[in-house]
């Protein structure tokens, strides 16, 4: 992290060149000795991303405003500062003052956090409403506090529900499922797809069109947003909307530099500003998606393909019924950690929140486009 004094000098510099106290009023001398924060965010997401355009366009803009300048946030996508799996120990060991992290980079290293990754608890669209979630487990659970002791927790995020995309044969039914080489990560994605009864593969997100492109798996789970983004729309054909699950994200700071902060600068960062840039972070994300999901199907449509096929009530039962062991499986590893009736109380919470939290952007959060117009987020 770097810290400047720029204005500082300037008036230090018209001081001595004879133009006196009259160059810097007390006020703007007081800012000036002010220091100046740079810090550094690493993110695994494209610069085009609608995750990137409200954390570089948006946040970014209304840290410096709010801190008078004294916060400036440069951003580094697509793996620029780490590999994906090492985002949160870059935050960490302060490679990078902030780190968004994927969870389930990391199976097993924070089990309790690893709840909302769950097979079929959050609906399409449910981006805000898994951050939102997961907020309010970790403000809840002390339990959940203690798995991240070593850095300062920002918030999390989430992307969309992630959909089935094959390239050959479209999937109407659980038997569709058998044989298909599924791209996905986690252990609860990995789980998930088994459970299913197709086979898991797994790359990192740069490499997911490649391996494709080259057969090493022949269907892949993705939200809508990301099968654009990556441009795996190129090569697959047919997508069934089935929201098996989402892959959770946790937002850290390196505890050196948060203490470094001031204490109204921390202040930028916590609390009910917290809530709401990650309120916000949901539903851009979900807003994407609508619009994402939307150009996916009239793509297909046109390339004389069936569109976007959404599992019936009767089908979706199915699929609830044959992941629904992973849910005690969770329970029970949890229970390790916490006992038995915290962690399904910790579970419980995590569904009931889902629901309370759910719904389409602009009925669940009717102020949030104009509060990103105000910030300044592209595309508001």
């Amino acid at each position: 992290m770097k810290k400047g004094k720029l204005l500082y000098l300037v008036c230090i510099i018209a001081i001595v060149a004879g133009l006196g106290a009259a160059s810097c009023t007390p006020a703007e001398q007081e800012v000036a000795e002010q220091e100046v924060f740079e810090l550094t965010f690493a993110a695994i997401h494209p610069a085009e991303c609608g995750m990137m355009k409200v954390v570089n366009g948006g946040w970014a803009n209304w840290l410096e405003e709010e801190s008078g300048g004294r916060i400036k946030l440069t951003v580094f996508p697509s793996e620029q500062a780490a590999a994906a799996p090492e985002h949160y120990d870059a935050a960490r060991t302060g490679v990078v003052d902030i780190a968004c992290h994927m969870i389930g980079f990391n199976p097993g290293r924070w089990p309790l956090s690893d709840v909302a990754y769950l097979p079929l608890i959050f609906e399409f669209p449910g981006s805000r409403a898994a951050a939102l979630t997961c907020m309010a487990l970790y403000d809840k659970y002390p339990e959940i506090q203690a798995e991240h002791q070593e850095v300062k927790v920002l918030g999390f995020h989430a992307n969309a529900p992630q959909q089935v995309h094959t390239i050959d044969n479209p999937v109407h039914t659980l038997e569709d499922m058998q044989g298909l080489l599924v791209d996905t990560t986690g252990k609860w994605g990995v789980a998930a797809i088994q459970a299913l009864g197709a086979s898991p593969e797994g790359v990192m997100p740069t490499e997911r069109y490649d391996a494709m492109s080259k057969g090493i798996f022949n269907a892949d789970m993705s939200e809508w947003e990301g099968q654009m983004v990556w441009h795996l729309n190129e090569l697959t054909h047919y997508s069934t909307e089935c929201s098996l699950y989402l892959m959770t994200f946790i937002h850290v700071m390196n505890l050196d530099t948060w203490n470094s902060l001031p204490s109204d600068l921390q202040e930028l960062f916590v609390g009910e500003n917290a809530r709401t840039f990650f309120a916000l972070h949901g539903y851009n994300f979900d807003k994407d998606d609508i619009a994402f999901r939307e150009m996916l199907d009239a793509q297909y449509k046109a390339d004389g393909y069936e569109g976007i096929y959404v599992l019936p009530d009767e089908e979706r039962a199915r699929w609830v019924e044959a992941v629904q062991p992973l849910w005690e499986q969770w329970v029970q590893e949890a229970a390790t950690v916490v006992g038995e009736a915290k962690a399904r109380a910790i579970l419980e919470d995590a569904i009931n929140f889902a629901e309370q939290y759910g719904g389409y952007p602009d009925e669940a959060c009717p102020d949030c486009a104009d509060t990103l117009h105000e910030w300044g987020a592209p595309g508001y």
